[in-house]
């Protein structure tokens, strides 16, 4: 090889090292989102817009998480669920001044693109995926893409498939991969102690958004909390009725006389003596209006009161990636001879403790038995 041909040989191996290097820093990667959408991402994901899921992108970005976070929709936690914002924000105080895009229907696009994100994290849900779909070709003119996740269809599935594509667009796969193997792990003591159940084994639930004992909150059909029932052991007194999240009768729910019954609580600002649980939540308080449940007109007589099987969690229990403590909480609450050593509140401060930057303190579960 000439002297010549060896300097032109090494200037090409050279270029193509730099261009090699170069590609490598402004490289891309594909993802197939919840919607069935595949999308195309850059290789380093710096800047994060959130409009949803907002704990689970803490659980499976970890430490890095808050320092990517570019904007997010406040109203996810503030006023929906306040005590979630204090807890995070006593964390992390710079929440309160990271931007806020929005939320659901009021997602500003505008705002988005300002920020100019990497990816913005989105639910599949309706009015969060409704809000964002007509501004696809807005976004990705702006190079930003929408990735979706589906923690609503409340399967493990959808679950662990969405906890994993979080772990790969965040360069968290094996933190990712524990989270999601520790969900199916706590979802598995349910399905295998319950299998083959017979229907007659099945007690009636009646389930309830606590609202204070003056007014009957909505109840659940097929969906939600109505769909874990049966999951959980029970037999839904809602079920058949029209609509995911139902209002159900009085008269109806007397008539059917529930063997255990069930409020799901959260923080309201317009209510003041229903069961408040979740983050700082106090436990004298939430067993006093648990208690006056039972004052109700006409229940006296029901099954479940009788046998003081009245018990409340944390409505936002359900549809999240430590949801399996609310799974959980129904199974013992409904076939307590099947579940006596389960304790699902050990197993959420486990998955705490493991994954989310907040302390579980609190009471998420509570039970009048």
């Amino acid at each position: 090889m000439s002297r010549k041909f060896a300097l032109l040989f090494s200037l090409l191996v050279l270029l193509a090292v730099l261009a090699g290097a170069a590609g490598a820093q402004s490289g891309t990667f594909e993802v197939t989102d919840l919607k069935g959408r595949t999308v195309t991402l850059p290789s380093e994901i710096n800047r994060v817009v959130v409009t949803f899921n907002m704990e689970e992108y803490f659980a499976v970005a970890g430490e890095e998480g808050i320092d990517k976070l570019a904007g997010w929709s406040h109203k996810y936690w503030r006023g929906r669920r306040n005590d979630a914002y204090e807890a995070f924000t006593a964390v992390y105080p710079q929440l309160k001044d990271i931007p806020d895009v929005g939320y659901n229907g009021d997602i500003s696009i505008e705002a988005i693109i300002s920020l100019q994100p990497d990816v913005v994290l989105a639910s599949a849900t309706g009015a969060n995926y409704n809000a964002l779909e007509p501004a696809f070709d807005n976004l990705r003119a702006a190079g930003i893409e929408c990735v979706f996740f589906d923690f609503h269809a409340q399967t493990i599935e959808k679950h662990t498939e969405s906890v994993k594509l979080l772990g790969k667009i965040l360069g968290q796969e094996e933190r990712a991969a524990e989270i999601a193997e520790f969900y199916t792990e706590q979802m598995a003591v349910i399905s295998e102690r319950l299998t083959d159940l017979p229907d007659e084994a099945r007690p009636r639930v009646y389930m309830e958004f606590s609202m204070g004992p003056s007014q009957y909150g909505n109840t659940w059909s097929e969906q939600m909390w109505g769909a874990l029932i049966r999951d959980c052991g029970g037999t839904n007194i809602a079920a058949g009725m029209e609509g995911a999240s139902v209002e159900i009768a009085p008269e109806q729910v007397i008539s059917a006389d529930p063997e255990v019954i069930i409020f799901t609580c959260s923080p309201r600002e317009d209510v003041s003596d229903n069961v408040v649980l979740g983050y700082g939540a106090d436990e004298s308080l939430a067993r006093e209006h648990l208690e006056a449940y039972k004052t109700r007109e006409g229940w006296a007589d029901l099954s479940a009161v009788k046998e003081n099987k009245l018990g409340a969690l944390y409505h936002d229990l359900s549809r999240h990636i430590f949801d399996f403590a609310g799974a959980q909480f129904l199974a013992k609450q409904i076939q307590p001879d099947i579940f006596p050593d389960l304790d699902p509140e050990a197993n959420l401060a486990e998955f705490f403790e493991r994954f989310m930057p907040v302390k579980l303190d609190g009471v998420w579960t509570l039970s009048l038995k």
